[in-house]
């Protein structure tokens, strides 16, 4: 048996009755460090907890089942069927946004203009000789949002990164430190430090580098709205599995054709379900279906 300890972060802006019973709750109401979102909690009890090296540890956001379609019960029901043989399991939803590039790092960049830079410059200081633009990241290892429950010993490699990033934005001398302190675009405003959306891509780092970690994600591209995006983003993935497997250049060059390609594609699928095209709708319906299978 692996107990679970899967806690729901109680922010100060949300109604405890909002989150969900079936999981326990970690408080962070009084917003000691607002800069550090989701992370000051979390590192507050992993620093000061003591940890079951047999059991699962999450963290999630209070917007998880919004997010997810997920409760409490069907996590637990998913880990419970695999926890023998997994070290974390991923729960990031609809990932096609980040399907379309070749990592994480590079999907930031669009989002949050200067994250690529910023990831570089601290992972060549704490792992020197890493280069992020050769980094392959896929549905089997993206994690969005900390929406990941692991096992000890993934959550101290994944401490121990974020503890040397935090060293360095705490640093007031250090122009690295400057950097990851920077406001940087979130939903059309301009109030988050850059440092946060480096932290929610180291989970996907590890696993990308250290093999040994054993992944799992439940229903990566399930999504409740525009559905239409999926199947390119389904192939680009795809393309990129194949190519961090098999290292062959072809499945790169094709990746790359493809998701330069996406927006037209998408939209090609998108009027093929408005016109009730030949297997275009029903490949649409069968899609649909992955999210509301989370209702059950």
């Amino acid at each position: 048996m692996h107990p679970l300890h899967i806690y729901q972060i109680l922010n100060h802006y949300t109604p405890r009755k909002d989150l969900d019973p079936g999981f326990d709750v970690l408080d962070n109401s009084a917003n000691e460090r607002p800069d550090w979102f989701e992370y000051w909690p979390i590192r507050k009890f992993l620093l000061n907890e003591s940890l079951n090296e047999a059991a699962f540890y999450g963290f999630l956001s209070p917007k998880f089942q919004h997010k997810t379609n997920l409760s409490a019960m069907l996590v637990r029901d998913f880990i419970g069927r695999l926890a023998d043989e997994t070290d974390v399991f991923l729960f990031s939803p609809s990932i096609h946004n980040s399907a379309y590039f070749l990592n994480v790092f590079e999907h930031g960049e669009s989002e949050h203009p200067g994250l690529a830079r910023v990831a570089a410059q601290l992972f060549d200081r704490i792992d020197p000789g890493v280069s992020l633009d050769e980094m392959v990241s896929d549905s089997r290892n993206t994690v969005h949002s900390n929406y990941f429950i692991a096992k000890p010993r993934f959550w101290r490699a994944w401490l121990a990164i974020n503890e040397q990033m935090f060293a360095i934005a705490e640093s007031a001398g250090d122009p690295l430190g400057e950097q990851l302190r920077l406001p940087t675009s979130y939903r059309g405003q301009h109030n988050v430090q850059m440092k946060i959306f480096v932290m929610e891509r180291v989970a996907t780092w590890i696993l990308t580098r250290d093999r040994s970690f054993v992944a799992r994600a439940r229903d990566p591209f399930a999504a409740r709205a525009r559905i239409y995006k999926l199947p390119v983003a389904i192939v680009c993935d795809a393309l990129k599995i194949a190519f961090a497997g098999e290292g062959r250049g072809q499945y790169k060059d094709v990746f790359l054709l493809v998701r330069n390609l996406h927006k037209f594609l998408n939209l090609q699928i998108r009027l093929g379900g408005w016109l009730g095209m030949r297997g275009v709708r029903p490949a649409l319906r069968a899609l649909r279906s992955y999210w509301q299978s989370g209702e059950r």
